[in-house]
């Protein structure tokens, strides 16, 4: 059954189940409030790759306007996941056309990179892929072997397809997905816009109320999904105590928001969010809900 909200059937961008629909394993996990964590996670580990870390500093606004940049990517995602299929599809094309025009100089070979560059692509895609696994692991939904096969599989088709990907080099199950991701450790490397961009997704500050705290808390759930030898590259050492506290304390944080029917409830406040603000959109409509700030969702930010 479509787990359509009431009062927006007809929405211009939630008129029929979309790229994936409810009975597929996105659904369920792209509505987890671990996502958020992946999705900081994997922006760090895609960072990584000086191709796209370069083209990131020099051709995007992450610098200057950091939510701004955050709310786009979560639109996108939001609108390819729950958005209908014209949605999504325009999405796609959407952020294929802005990709197009996005290049950087690697300031040490003088190499030239594009945002649309097809290894770039495959990249981004894999290591998002990989990190909302990591991540569902650790904090939820429980997957089956089955159930994380599925996700790679639906992410395959419609999220590597939307963004342009090459599918005959993007990973169609778990152990495919595992063999690229270790493929790829070698081609990472800690460049210099990686000083800033970790600084500015874990600031070192000390914490000055419970929200700094919660801050730090989610920054260095972050890193921990990384690798070791992500983590390393990154210079992040953290010691038993340290991974034991920081998986606990955001596991009791979570644990309200990763319950099954607060996961449920969320889909339809998505899919009302998307009504409204669709990527790509031409005209957005005002629904009921009041979503100006981003994307409805317990995700930590």
């Amino acid at each position: 059954m479509t787990d359509r909200p009431e009062g927006i059937e007809a929405g211009p961008h939630t008129a029929d189940d979309g790229l994936y629909g409810p009975d597929s394993v996105t659904w369920r996990v792209m509505a987890a409030p671990a996502v958020g964590l992946a999705a900081g996670a994997a922006a760090m580990l895609q960072m990584l790759l000086p191709p796209v870390m370069y083209v990131v500093d020099q051709a995007s606004s992450v610098r200057i306007r950091p939510e701004e940049r955050a709310k786009m990517t979560g639109d996108y995602t939001v609108t390819i996941t729950y958005g209908d299929v014209a949605a999504a599809e325009r999405a796609g094309e959407q952020l294929r056309r802005l990709h197009a025009t996005r290049k950087a100089i690697d300031p040490i070979t003088g190499a030239a990179y594009q945002a649309d560059d097809p290894d770039s692509l495959v990249w981004v895609h894999q290591a998002l892929t990989w990190m909302i696994l990591r991540a569902a692991r650790q904090y939820g939904p429980s997957l089956t072997a089955a159930e994380e096969d599925q996700f790679v599989k639906e992410q395959r088709e419609v999220a590597a397809r939307l963004v342009g990907c090459d599918l005959e080099k993007v990973s169609e199950n778990v152990a495919d997905l595992n063999a690229y991701m270790d493929s790829m450790t070698p081609k990472l490397a800690k460049t210099t816009p990686v000083i800033w961009f970790k600084e500015m997704m874990v600031p070192t500050s000390i914490p000055k109320g419970p929200g700094d705290l919660v801050t730090r808390l989610f920054t260095h759930a972050y890193a921990m999904l990384m690798s070791k030898e992500q983590q390393e590259l990154y210079g992040f050492r953290f010691n038993a105590f340290q991974r034991l506290t920081t998986v606990n304390g955001t596991k009791a944080l979570l644990k309200a928001a990763s319950s099954n029917s607060r996961i449920d409830s969320a889909i339809p406040a998505m899919r009302d969010y998307v009504d409204a603000h669709a990527f790509g959109a031409k005209r957005p409509r005002a629904v009921s809900v009041a979503a100006e700030a981003g994307p409805p969702t317990s995700w930590p930010s």
